[in-house]
């Protein structure tokens, strides 16, 4: 005769002489530390769950439960919107978003969409190994670098 004993600290399913033991593990709410009773629960990344009023966005507080899709991050949850502002990586040359399969140039600092790697002057597309030069990040072909001037035009992806 096998008895089921609940609660206890061992494997679930595990036997221990007669006794076959019954284990279930709590879903406690990643956000609040409070157990999950609810009927539905949130889960994201490897173990983590919320109750569906608790996943927000870490940086703007939007409640994700209506969302299709999250972001982590260490151990912070992001909306789509603020994880691309702040981790994605953005084009020098159009400040556009530089995707996982686009092919990128970089120099210095900066990155590249393949095709915004140009001469600002003469705007044609530089090929790897050619000589340029960099004011800021903008970029000049060998034969215009002698045209810049102290006062050459700087701009950057925030006044675009």
């Amino acid at each position: 005769m096998k008895q089921e004993v609940d609660n206890v600290d061992r494997n679930p399913g595990e036997s221990v002489g007669n006794i076959t033991i019954k284990t279930e593990k709590k879903n406690i709410c990643y956000d609040c530390g409070v157990e999950i009773t609810d009927r539905f629960l949130l889960k994201a990344g490897v173990s983590e769950v919320w109750h569906p009023q608790c996943l927000r966005c870490s940086h703007c507080y939007t409640k994700l439960q209506a969302f299709g899709t999250c972001f982590l991050r260490g151990r912070d949850v992001y909306c789509r919107e603020c994880y691309s502002s702040q981790f994605d990586r953005s084009c020098a040359g159009c400040c556009r978003v530089i995707g996982p399969s686009d092919w990128v140039r970089r120099a210095k600092n900066h990155v590249y969409h393949l095709a915004c790697f140009a001469c600002d002057h003469c705007k044609r597309q530089l090929s790897t190994g050619e000589e340029f030069a960099m004011i800021g990040h903008h970029i000049r072909c060998r034969s215009h670098f002698h045209d810049t001037g102290k006062g050459g035009e700087q701009t950057s992806c925030e006044s675009k």
